[in-house]
């Protein structure tokens, strides 16, 4: 595939909608471009595409996201950029991590690329699909925009609470109070103790509220907390019960644990030397976000990390866009870390 016709993979991934849970037809035409350049292609039970590309006796998984957050972004594609939903978060990593895997037909290894739905979600539910479905592949790369010269090294994990307040019905001007006073009282202490100022920095727990209710007898909401790596959700329960007080009930809904890999990961290494051979000075990241890189790691203790182009702060903003040199960038760097994974599975056999 030329460079032209990657920008134009591109354009055409992020001009197309997929909002989390209406992915399918982007799903459709990637999987039909993918089956043209000669990839073994199909779309499984939830809706993720894969390509597969190579026969070798090693398997390396690049996966990363069709799904976009809502809010429509105008499209735009100049010789320099494109704008648009997602361009960033992930069809910038997505479509490049396809370029790349379509162009590894001469290496020793095989290479199973995969669009997954619903990233974006909580549950993840494309990426733990093909954790439950999907045989254990030898490395994995999952694609989310960590620059083209960095690679992202551990995500913080995360756990989501339903906290709720009621009491007896009363007359509203019965003097007492109502459960929506007790739960904001309560939440007050809450984001005194975290609050989002703890999504600053990766060793503290962020939090934010969403889908709040707050009626005189029956109030609630759901709390999401972003979590370093050795606060385990028991003890992140056991804190935030203790502080929200009497008359607060807490409920766990999810929680995915926080992931680090080694930097002498064999992904890291071979991201990391891939940046350096393409003219670039590499660089570790944490993020006090999560990723599908939480998800796979579960239950896939292989080498493992995240790489992307783009740039992360464009993440889910009204003007999100990708430049196009950096797209181009990535897509270099990802054919020379498949190269160089092929060479170290080698070198491990011999």
């Amino acid at each position: 595939m030329t460079d032209a016709e990657a920008v134009g993979l591109l354009a055409e991934a992020v001009a197309t909608p997929s909002v989390s849970g209406d992915e399918r037809r982007l799903a459709e035409r990637l999987r039909h471009i993918a089956a043209q350049h000669g990839a073994r292609s199909h779309i499984d039970e939830v809706g993720n595409v894969h390509a597969l590309v190579g026969r070798g006796p090693r398997t390396v998984v690049l996966l990363s996201h069709l799904d976009t957050v809502p809010g429509a972004v105008p499209f735009e594609h100049t010789a320099t950029l494109v704008r648009g939903r997602g361009a960033v978060d992930a069809k910038g990593p997505l479509a490049a991590m396809l370029v790349a895997a379509l162009s590894s037909r001469d290496l020793g290894i095989r290479v199973h690329w995969v669009g997954v739905v619903e990233e974006e979600t909580l549950w993840s539910r494309g990426a733990e699909h093909v954790r439950r479905t999907v045989p254990v592949p030898d490395a994995v790369i999952v694609g989310e925009p960590s620059g083209a010269s960095a690679v992202t090294i551990g995500y913080k994990g995360m756990a989501e609470f339903e906290v709720r307040c009621e009491v007896p019905r009363t007359h509203t001007a019965t003097p007492g109070p109502k459960a929506g006073e007790i739960l904001v009282r309560a939440l007050g202490r809450l984001l005194d103790t975290y609050g989002t100022r703890g999504n600053a920095n990766f060793g503290d727990v962020g939090m934010v509220v969403r889908d709040g209710r707050l009626e005189p007898f029956s109030s609630a909401c759901s709390l999401v907390f972003r979590t370093p790596p050795g606060l385990s959700p028991e003890e992140l329960l056991r804190q935030v019960t203790a502080t929200l007080g009497e008359g607060i009930d807490v409920v766990p809904v999810y929680d995915v644990p926080a992931v680090m890999v080694p930097r002498g990961s064999a992904c890291v290494r071979a991201l990391t030397r891939a940046i350096r051979l393409e003219g670039f000075r590499p660089a570790h990241k944490l993020k006090t976000g999560t990723s599908d890189m939480n998800t796979l790691s579960r239950s896939w203790q292989v080498p493992m990390a995240t790489y992307g182009p783009g740039d992360c702060h464009q993440d889910h903003t009204d003007t999100e866009h990708i430049l196009v040199q950096e797209y181009l960038d990535g897509i270099r760097i990802l054919r020379t870390a498949l190269r160089e994974l092929d060479n170290s599975f080698r070198e491990a056999a011999s």
